[in-house]
């Protein structure tokens, strides 16, 4: 009886052991949505923290200076269609926009802290508003440094990638990935990647197990006693 229930007890780990290693290595893909609310007002504050699935991101708005740039307040902005997404306080729009070719605004996604676990991978974005009435176009700038633009780490983006989730180059490499337009004017709408769960995620689950088994293992072996006897 005792070898039998022992022999139950480690057949439960074991199988709780392949639930556990097979959740350490299964992506899932999770979506930050810049507006999770739907909202059409202010942020009120010029940076706004996301969470999805116990992880985190945090944007930041920025005014392009010579001398420095600038935090600019966020605003949340639901026009329908591909007017939904996270804007900024100044242009009646609410969209990032350029001049001369490069950006006047752009919204900075900081990643540092998914990027820490080491099991997020393929970043994309989606951008919305990008309209071939007004050429609206637009790049991803990665970045080492809170605050600045950064290095131009993509192509340039039109009309076809409108509201598609495009993927950002060397996704890792960059603390803060920056969205700015090249021409007209665009909206940031979300923010996607593959993420490993994390294992401890698991562990009240295989102590459960193992004290469930045990305590049939005790109990059994204590009416086999009390029969002998």
């Amino acid at each position: 009886m005792k070898n039998s229930l022992i022999k139950r007890l480690g057949v439960s780990v074991a199988v709780l052991s392949c639930i556990f290693t097979a959740a350490s290595v299964s992506a899932v893909l999770v979506t930050w949505d810049l507006n999770p609310k739907g909202l059409d007002k202010s942020v009120g504050s010029s940076n706004v923290t996301i969470t999805e699935y116990g992880r985190s991101i945090t944007a930041y708005g920025w005014t392009v200076n010579p001398s420095g740039d600038t935090p600019l307040g966020l605003y949340y902005k639901n026009q329908g269609f591909d007017e939904t997404g996270l804007g900024i306080i100044g242009p009646s729009d609410h969209e990032l926009q350029s001049s001369g070719g490069l950006p006047l605004q752009y919204i900075q996604l900081d990643l540092g802290a998914i990027l820490a676990t080491g099991k997020v991978f393929d970043g994309k974005l989606q951008i919305g508003s990008v309209q071939s009435s007004s050429n609206d176009t637009f790049s991803i700038y990665g970045s080492s440094t809170l605050g600045t633009l950064g290095t131009k780490i993509s192509g340039t983006f039109d009309i076809s990638s409108d509201l598609l989730f495009v993927s950002i180059p060397d996704f890792g490499a960059y603390q803060y990935i920056s969205i700015g337009s090249l021409s007209g004017d665009i909206l940031p709408v979300a923010f996607q990647a593959f993420c490993i769960p994390e294992m401890s995620a698991l562990f009240p689950i295989v102590g459960l197990i193992a004290a469930v088994s045990l305590t049939q293992l005790l109990r059994r072996r204590r009416m086999a006693r009390s029969i002998s006897a």
